[in-house]
C-alpha cells in the first residue's frame, strides 16, 4: 500500500477528503458564474454560494475522524505555518467576541480570513504524491477552461454576451471600461471580476511553465500563451505585477544554477529600461496612458485616476488600523461589509486583516504565509506542485498591497489546497 507521511493509506475517507478536495479545485474557477447563472434561475444565490462553506465543513469533520482514527497524523499538524495559522484563529476570534460585531458580519468574516487556511490544512492531512498529481492535473484542466472561455468572450462573443446568464449591475458585471471614454474592455471570464480574473491565473500560468519548461509537457505551451493573453487582457496592473514576480520567481528557481546569474541581470535590466522609458511612453496623452493609468480619455483628468481611490482606500485603512490596534473582529472590513450595508472595503489584504483582527493578528497571518512559502521551497524544491504554489503565493501577497486579493474565495481556496497539498509531501518528492 502507499504510505502517507509515514503512515498507512490512503484510507477510503481519505480518499473521499480527496475527492472533495478536488472537487473544489475543479469548480471554484466558475464559481461565481454558476452562482449568477443558477441564482438567477432559482433566485437563492446565497444559498448555491454556500456550497463550498457546507463541503468544507463536512470535510473537516471527516478530517477530525481521520485523525481521531489515526492519532500519529496529528504530528503533520505541528508544521509551523499550521501552529501560527491556528494561533491566528484565535486571535482574530479573541477580538471579535470582544468587539461583538454582527452575527451576520463574523459569518462572512470566518468564511473571508478563515475558510482558505482551513482548505490547506485539510489537503496537508490527506496529501500523498498521487493526491498531489491530481491537484496538478485538476488545476491545469479547469484553467484551460476558465481561459478558454475568457478568449471566446474577448475575442468571438457579443460584450453583453453573459447577460444571458443573470450579469448585470445587481450581480456581475459582464464588462468594463478600462477609463471612461475608452473602448477597450476588461472581460471578468467566470470569475468575480477581471482583477480576480488576474489574480487567479498566477498559479496556473506558474504550474505549466513549470511542467513545460523542466518537464518537457511541450502541449502546455498553448496553455501558457493563452494564460498570458487572457491575464493582459483583464487589465488588472496588480496583477500583472504580481504575475511578474511570480514568474520570475519559477524562472530563477527551476533555471539551471549556471543560468540564473544571467537571468537575473536579464530581468533586471529589462525592468530598469521599462522604468526608464515609462515616462515617455505615458506623455502626450497616448492610448498606453489609459491602459497603464486608467485615466479618463474624455477629459483628461487625472484626478480620475483609479490610483486615487486606491491611494484613498489605502489611507483611510492604515488610519483605523492603526487608530485601534487591537482590531474591530471579524466581519468589519472586506467583502463581508456588503451583507452588513456599510461596504467597508479596504484595498490592501493586509490592512483589511489589521482592521479586523489588529496589528497581532495581521502579524500572525503574514507569518503563515511566510512559513508556508518556506516550508514549500525548503524541503519541496523538487516537486512542480511547490514550487508553483510557493511563487503564486508570492505573487498574490503583491498583488494583496492594492487589491484584497486573498478575500476571493476562488483563488484563495484554489492555491491553499495546491499549497497544503504540496506541503504534505515527504521532503524532496519529485514529479514523474
Amino acid at each position: 500500500m502507499s504510505k502517507t507521511n509515514g503512515m498507512p493509506g490512503p484510507t477510503k475517507l481519505e480518499r473521499l477528503i480527496q475527492w472533495g478536495l478536488l472537487l473544489i479545485l475543479a469548480i471554484m474557477p466558475f464559481h461565481a458564474f454558476l452562482s449568477v447563472w443558477l441564482g438567477s434561475l432559482t433566485h437563492h444565490q446565497a444559498i448555491i454560494q454556500a456550497w463550498k462553506e457546507v463541503l468544507l465543513i463536512a470535510l473537516t469533520a471527516a478530517a477530525a475522524v481521520l485523525i481521531w482514527s489515526e492519532p500519529k497524523r496529528l504530528k503533520i499538524l505541528r508544521e509551523p505555518w499550521v501552529v501560527a495559522a491556528a494561533a491566528f484563529a484565535v486571535v482574530a476570534i479573541l477580538v471579535t467576541i470582544l468587539t461583538r460585531p454582527p452575527l451576520t458580519a463574523i459569518a462572512f468574516g470566518l468564511k473571508t480570513d478563515m475558510e482558505f487556511l482551513l482548505a490547506g490544512i485539510i489537503a496537508l492531512i490527506v496529501a500523498p504524491p498521487e493526491f498531489a498529481r491530481r491537484v496538478i492535473v485538476t488545476v491545469l484542466v479547469s484553467a484551460s477552461l476558465a481561459v478558454g472561455i475568457d478568449l471566446a468572450l474577448i475575442f468571438l462573443l457579443p460584450p453583453d454576451f453573459l447577460t444571458h446568464f443573470g450579469y448585470g449591475p445587481q450581480t456581475i458585471l459582464p464588462f468594463q471600461h478600462i477609463a471612461v471614454g475608452t473602448n477597450a474592455l476588461r472581460f471578468p471570464g467566470t470569475l468575480g471580476g477581471p482583477n480576480q480574473l488576474g489574480t487567479y491565473l498566477i498559479l496556473p500560468l506558474c504550474l505549466s511553465l513549470i511542467l513545460a519548461l523542466k518537464y518537457h509537457r511541450h502541449h502546455l505551451w498553448v496553455l501558457v500563451a493563452a494564460a498570458i493573453v487572457s491575464l493582459i487582457n483583464t487589465q488588472s496592473r496588480a496583477a500583472w505585477l504580481g504575475a511578474l514576480l511570480a514568474i520570475i520567481l519559477t524562472g530563477f528557481i527551476i533555471l539551471a544554477s549556471h543560468l540564473r546569474r544571467w537571468f537575473v541581470i536579464g530581468s533586471a535590466v529589462v525592468a530598469m529600461g521599462a522604468l526608464l522609458a515609462l515616462p515617455l511612453i505615458l506623455t502626450g496623452g497616448g492610448p498606453l496612458q489609459y491602459l497603464l493609468l486608467h485615466s479618463s480619455v474624455a477629459t483628461h483628468d487625472q484626478a480620475n485616476l483609479s490610483d486615487a481611490q486606491h491611494a484613498k482606500s489605502l489611507e483611510q485603512g492604515a488610519a483605523a488600523t492603526l487608530k485601534d490596534p487591537l482590531g474591530h473582529g471579524l466581519g468589519t472590513a472586506g467583502p463581508a461589509t456588503f451583507h452588513a450595508g456599510n461596504g467597508n472595503i479596504i484595498e490592501n489584504y493586509y490592512l483589511q486583516v489589521g482592521f479586523e483582527a489588529g496589528i497581532l493578528g495581521l502579524i500572525l497571518l503574514i507569518a503563515v504565509i511566510g512559513l508556508l512559502a518556506y516550508s514549500l521551497l525548503r524541503r519541496h524544491t523538487g516537486h512542480p506542485l511547490a514550487i508553483a504554489s510557493a511563487c503564486a503565493i508570492a505573487g498574490i501577497c503583491l498583488v494583496s498591497l492594492v487589491l484584497p486579493a486573498w478575500a476571493d474565495s476562488s483563488t484563495a481556496l484554489i492555491v491553499w489546497i495546491s499549497a497544503g497539498a504540496a506541503a504534505g509531501l515527504p521532503s524532496r518528492t519529485d514529479y514523474v
